[in-house]
């Protein structure tokens, strides 16, 4: 039988990172962000943009002498493949970008303030790191409302669908009261959706949308960035402890 079908969450022990979980998390941070190639490719093919290249191209290729028509497949094919590169370039950006930064450094980015936090979620049993959550504060000394964002949101393939998710996020929202936050917010890609329900589940509300336009990402064929090509949509949640709002900044 599976591991994942034999687990539960009640079989998960969640505590605080520490530095020999640095490999398992490493993995499951890598892991957990390119999975999401293949779904925001599918999302990447429906964009307006897209749409109108391949049907251009269609139009094309139907203009075209029969002995020729192939010409049309092989740049159709082209333009696709593109578009799945640029959405394995996209994740892979930020996975070699966080890598290089915050994920370098756990202690130094995510616990060395009492605001912030790390935790891992280790099977009791297996002693096997299953998932992982971390939380910041995005509030400044200027700010007269706390709040703080919940980042790391993964849980390993093979032990979803348990309520591994929903425990994870609840560790969270209870570090985030504890600590008299008023708010927590979050952002997630409009490709992972199993992830928009979990938060809903848990009380989280879509705030805002928002593609960002970011010039240092590669510009590719017609001159359109990445994130014009493959459509990425971030989408912001909140969940709010009291009346009062969010002062942490979208981009």
């Amino acid at each position: 039988m599976p591991v994942e079908d034999e687990c539960d969450a009640s079989d998960f022990q969640i505590r605080v990172f520490e530095p020999k979980d640095y490999p398992a998390v490493k993995r499951l941070f890598i892991d957990g962000i390119m999975e999401n190639v293949t779904p925001a490719f599918k999302e990447a093919l429906l964009h307006p943009v897209n749409l109108a290249v391949l049907a251009g191209i269609a139009a094309l290729t139907y203009a075209l002498p029969g002995h020729l028509r192939w010409l049309g497949f092989v740049v159709a094919t082209a333009w696709i493949a593109a578009v799945y590169w640029c959405c394995h370039m996209f994740y892979a950006i930020y996975v070699n970008d966080k890598l290089a930064s915050e994920m370098k450094d756990i202690e130094k980015h995510f616990l060395s303030l009492p605001g912030n936090c790390y935790w891992v979620a280790e099977h009791k049993k297996l002693k096997v790191i299953g998932g992982m959550v971390a939380v910041k504060s995005c509030s400044t000394p200027a700010n007269i409302i706390s709040s703080c964002e919940m980042f790391r949101m993964i849980v390993d393939r093979q032990y979803r669908r348990h309520g591994l998710g929903v425990r994870l996020t609840q560790t969270v929202l209870d570090f985030a009261q504890e600590h008299e936050y008023k708010t927590c917010i979050l952002g997630t890609s409009k490709a992972q959706k199993a992830a928009q329900k979990l938060y809903l589940k848990v009380g989280f509300q879509l705030i805002k949308t928002y593609t960002p336009d970011i010039k240092r990402f590669i510009s590719v064929l017609t001159g359109h960035r990445i994130w014009r090509i493959t459509g990425t949509t971030i989408l912001f949640y909140s969940t709010q402890f009291d009346s009062q709002k969010s002062t942490c900044e979208f981009y």
